[in-house]
C-alpha cells in the first residue's frame, strides 16, 4: 500500500464576501439590563437570516449553545422580545420580515 507524501490543503475563498449581505440585516438590538449574550444574539439573527423559512427553535437552540443550552434559549427570547422574530405554537421560531 502506498501513501501520499504531500497533503492536499482545503481551501474557501469568498466567504466574507458573501455573508458580508447578510451583516446589516441580521443587527438586532438587545437592551443592555438583557441576560442574553449579544454575540449568540447576533449569531442567532444571522441563522434567522440564513436560514430555511422556518426552524425549530430547540434546533437554533442547539447549534448556538450546544454546551449551554440554557444561553441558546436566553437568545432566541432576547430576538422575540425585539420583535425580530416570533415563535408559532409548534414551536418553530422565524424571522418577522
Amino acid at each position: 500500500m502506498r501513501g501520499r507524501k504531500s497533503t492536499e490543503e482545503f481551501r474557501v475563498s469568498g466567504v466574507v464576501e458573501r455573508l458580508t449581505p447578510y451583516e446589516a440585516v441580521a443587527r438586532v438590538d438587545v437592551p443592555e439590563d438583557d441576560v442574553a449574550d449579544p454575540e449568540l444574539v447576533e449569531r442567532a439573527a444571522t441563522y434567522l437570516t440564513v436560514m430555511p423559512r422556518k426552524q425549530l427553535r430547540s434546533t437554533v437552540e442547539r447549534l448556538l449553545s450546544p454546551n449551554d443550552l440554557e444561553k441558546g434559549r436566553q437568545a432566541i427570547d432576547a430576538l422575540i422580545d425585539a420583535a425580530f422574530a416570533i415563535e408559532d405554537e409548534t414551536g418553530h421560531i422565524r424571522r418577522v420580515a
